[in-house]
């Protein structure tokens, strides 16, 4: 009993860490989307000031 719970341990972080880290690069990529799309924005209104 105390084997199999101590597998079961074992294996549990490696479930749980890959899914955290697919979140983790899916957030990053939607922050530095949204950071661009704001940095063209600026771009795009100061351009458009000038006119």
């Amino acid at each position: 009993m105390a084997q199999s719970n101590s597998v079961q341990f074992q294996a549990l972080p490696t479930f749980s860490f890959k899914p955290l880290l697919a979140i983790k690069d899916f957030v990053m990529l939607l922050v530095t989307a949204f950071i661009e799309a704001k940095e063209m924005e600026q771009q795009s209104r100061k351009t458009s000031g000038n006119w």
